[in-house]
């Protein structure tokens, strides 16, 4: 623990011990229980209906307590509140509607694994089918996510949640000898001062806040937003040629791109069938709460003071795999 006097404030910082592991693949392997490695497509293709079977219930059950909001049915002091109770309907619709659509995302997630059955083929048919219908490339971010677990963690290999260096947000060299908060335990008392800066700026945090849960997701595809920071400006998932990707992986991201024609084709062939707003509550609010949680996620599991990153020398593949936090939510 250190302490540091300045204008009379005396700063107490918690630092915690980082141990960094010698592991082998094989120690790792060896504490997973065998069955983990069986793949099931039954089962697995259990999960994707009982997760549309929630879906459609979900949706049955609102559009017919839809019709129970109106003055025949309840009486509401103000008419206003009729509609403030149908908007509050279908927000707690797309809200419940995002948690197994999200099921659905990470079933299409494990395909990229091949993780969803013993059949590459049939694995790559559904995951395709499935990221597609949630605006996902699939092979496109397949093979980045592969490349982001054979190297999480590490500085110039990891495809997403890269932080920046000292040198490249305009920092000095790291003093050891002095103090310094980045990668310490912050004390209470500290954490309540930044709180305090967070609630002087309480529009721009919300706005910052919402935009990287909703948006983030989108970015990182359009122009790697979060990504590896020695890819050259344009870089995205959407381009076969992009430096992501090897020259025989083309064709695979040229499918991936078709995916997304079609899943474009479909939400606007909804809009002029069903009308925006029916589109919109329907589908597209869910489909923003799946990008939500799809990065509030992602960014607990790999964003943390105390998670090492490793430079080439130092990277192993044990320590990048174990370089991630669990939280609950």
């Amino acid at each position: 623990m250190k302490t540091e006097t300045k204008d009379g404030l005396v700063t107490v910082v918690e630092q915690t011990p980082v141990v960094i592991p010698d592991l082998t693949v094989k120690d790792l392997l060896s504490a997973i229980p065998a069955h983990c490695f069986k793949r099931s497509a039954f089962r697995s293709s259990l999960y994707i209906a009982m997760d549309a079977v929630i879906i459609g219930a979900l949706y049955k059950a609102t559009v017919f307590a839809e019709q129970f909001i109106s003055p025949q049915h309840i009486a509401l002091p103000h008419p206003a509140l009729y509609t403030a109770a149908w908007v509050a309907l279908w927000a707690l619709y797309a809200f419940a509607v995002g948690l197994p659509a999200t099921g659905l995302w990470v079933i299409a997630h494990e395909c990229g694994h091949q993780a969803f059955s013993e059949s590459k083929s049939v694995n790559n048919a559904v995951g395709w089918v499935l990221h597609s219908a949630l605006g996902v490339p699939y092979h496109s971010w397949r093979i980045s996510h592969a490349k982001h677990h054979a190297s999480t963690g590490h500085m110039t290999q990891d495809q997403v949640f890269v932080p920046p260096t000292r040198s490249q947000v305009g920092l000095p060299p790291l003093n050891a000898d002095a103090e310094d908060l980045q990668g310490s335990h912050v004390s209470v008392e500290i954490m309540n001062e930044f709180r305090e800066a967070l609630n002087d700026t309480p529009i721009a945090t919300t706005i910052g806040f919402f935009s990287y849960l909703i948006a983030g997701w989108w970015l990182y595809l359009i122009r790697n937003a979060s990504g590896q920071k020695r890819y050259p400006k344009g870089t995205n998932h959407f381009n076969p040629s992009s430096v992501i990707y090897r020259p025989d992986q083309a064709g695979q991201i040229v499918w991936s791109d078709l995916g997304i024609v079609f899943w474009i084709a479909g939400v606007v062939a909804s809009c002029m069938h069903f009308g925006f707003f029916t589109t919109l509550r329907v589908y597209l609010l869910p489909y923003l709460w799946v990008n939500h949680w799809l990065v509030l996620i992602t960014f607990l599991q790999h964003t943390d003071p105390l998670l090492p990153h490793y430079r080439a020398p130092e990277f192993t593949f044990p320590r990048g795999a174990l370089a991630t936090m669990d939280r609950k939510l």
